[in-house]
């Protein structure tokens, strides 16, 4: 029986932040888009009164007012968050906003506080690692002497627009790549202690999606050292502010449609491709494709004979995948001093997974929205291996991850509500699951990414392996960068 056929424009497979950035920019254009949602894929869990949101990183929990505003400026959307737009004050429903930027690493000799303010972090890691202070303040003196270099590369010159910035040619004119230091993060980090090393690494690992022993070290100086009075978002929600742009999209004409799949995907003779939908008797076809869900869950429908994308694939794999657990708790049990973000290892001799290494956001005290009165909502990000696969027994693995939390709350179990798997469990497998750890074993500059945004002929991409390490930040990019270059193919 022969399939009904729908034409689109552009169709955009996935609801990430990169894609609804890209699909709102083009339906504000006028563009005809189609954005395809998995049906079973569920971002946010609620249970008891308690409401919890995975993240992937901590940049989805703390955000920079000045990339917001980047965000609305640049689309022309209406605030998503902030004051009124007749100056009025608004109730900010997305989160806080502060001048310090604050998570915590805890390693198993020191637990460090990480501030903007460069006068407080120093007290912090002079307390920590005195043995080799100096070695480590004329570390920081480096990275203080590059960090504003990067910062300004972004700015001159319009650069929000110019990513990546292999197509820019003010870049040249004012700083060529040549100026900065070719020197890898892990060479610098040889000369230091473990436990140091470690404290740097997990740095990076927390703000991004990328495990990699190639960072340059200008790329480090960028991501380690914040710039001072930075306003910042805390708690952000960001599920919310998806659900807003995903509202503005479709009062802009963008059409969303939940499926359950794609069985595969076909490239069109004169361009475009074909879509058949998993249990539809329909196909949908479309002048140009946009991946938005993880390359690893999508590159197989165009089949083995498109090498482009196999290249891509092969480039940047997920090492772990990072599954929720989520306790309700009393608050009594929280620790004086414990930060709402922290990143926490065990044993610095053994791998990440098993419940080694922790990533944990609580909830803030007293928001009735996340938890009831006296409780607090508590979100344990864990690291499996994706090789592993199948989640059908955690036992072990569970075993691994209450051990270091109690390691981190002592007396924990006096004040657990419950501790909930389930919806790790249920999401992990669908296509749409965004939680994972890349690693890459190629070299990359910070300015043209690991994956393309266009992938090939026009097939684009907008996710997370874009610029895995810049985290939220890649995301919006990249969402920028290919709305803006289809809408340039559209003109010519």
């Amino acid at each position: 029986m022969r399939r009904k056929s729908e034409e689109h424009e552009i169709v955009i497979l996935g609801s990430g932040l990169g894609g609804l950035i890209a699909g709102a920019l083009l339906s504000r254009n006028n563009r005809k888009v189609l954005l395809l949602k998995e049906r079973r894929y569920q971002p946010s869990f609620v249970r008891e009164g308690y409401r919890f949101v995975p993240f992937s990183n901590f940049s989805e929990r703390r955000l920079k007012h000045s990339l917001l505003e980047k965000i609305t400026h640049t689309l022309n959307l209406p605030p998503v968050t902030g004051d009124r737009e007749d100056g009025r004050k608004a109730d900010r429903r997305f989160g806080k906003t502060k001048q310090e930027l604050a998570f915590q690493v805890i390693l198993p000799k020191a637990r460090v506080d990480l501030f903007c303010q460069r006068s407080t972090f120093r007290r912090e890691w002079k307390r920590e690692f005195s043995k080799e202070a100096d070695r480590i303040a004329n570390f920081y003196k480096e990275m203080e002497r590059i960090a504003p270099l990067m910062r300004r590369m972004k700015s001159e010159g319009g650069s929000w627009s110019a990513f990546p910035i292999r197509s820019s040619p003010w870049v040249k004119r004012w700083l060529p790549f040549k100026s900065l230091p070719r020197e890898r993060m892990n060479e610098k980090l040889s000369a230091f202690s473990k436990e140091f090393g470690e404290f740097i690494q997990l740095q990076l690992i927390s703000w991004g999606n990328l495990y990699s022993d190639r960072f340059p070290l200008y790329l480090a100086a960028y991501l380690l050292l914040q710039d001072e009075g930075e306003e910042w978002i805390s708690q952000i929600d960001l599920e919310r502010m998806e659900k807003k742009i995903l509202e503005i999209f479709a009062l802009s004409g963008g059409k969303i449609e939940e499926i359950e799949g794609v069985e595969k995907i076909e490239r069109k003779w004169l361009g475009g491709f074909t879509l058949s939908l998993k249990g539809e008797k329909r196909v949908l076809r479309s002048r140009f494709l946009l991946f938005d869900s993880p390359l690893h869950h999508l590159s197989h429908l165009l089949g083995k004979k498109d090498r482009k994308l196999s290249r891509w694939r092969e480039k940047i794999q997920p090492r772990y995948a990072l599954l929720p657990l989520f306790l309700g708790i009393d608050e009594k049990v929280v620790p004086v001093g414990m930060r709402d973000l922290l990143v926490s290892i065990l044993d610095l001799e053994k791998p990440y997974g098993g419940g080694n290494l922790l990533l944990l956001h609580l909830g803030p005290k007293g928001d009735g929205e996340l938890a009831p009165e006296g409780k607090r909502a508590l979100t344990v990000e864990s690291l499996i291996s994706v090789e592993q696969g199948d989640l059908g027994s955690l036992d072990e693995h569970l075993k691994g991850v209450m051990r270091h939390l109690h390691h981190l709350f002592p007396f924990l179990e006096h004040y657990i509500e419950f501790t909930d798997w389930s919806w790790a469990k249920e999401q992990f497998l669908c296509w749409s699951y965004p939680h994972f750890l890349y690693e890459t074993n190629y070299d990359f500059k910070w300015g043209e990414g690991v994956v393309p945004a266009r992938l090939s002929r026009n097939l684009y991409f907008v996710g997370k392996e874009n610029f895995p390490y810049l985290g939220l930040e890649g995301e919006v990019i990249s969402g920028r960068l290919v709305g803006k270059q289809l809408l340039e193919k559209f003109k010519s």
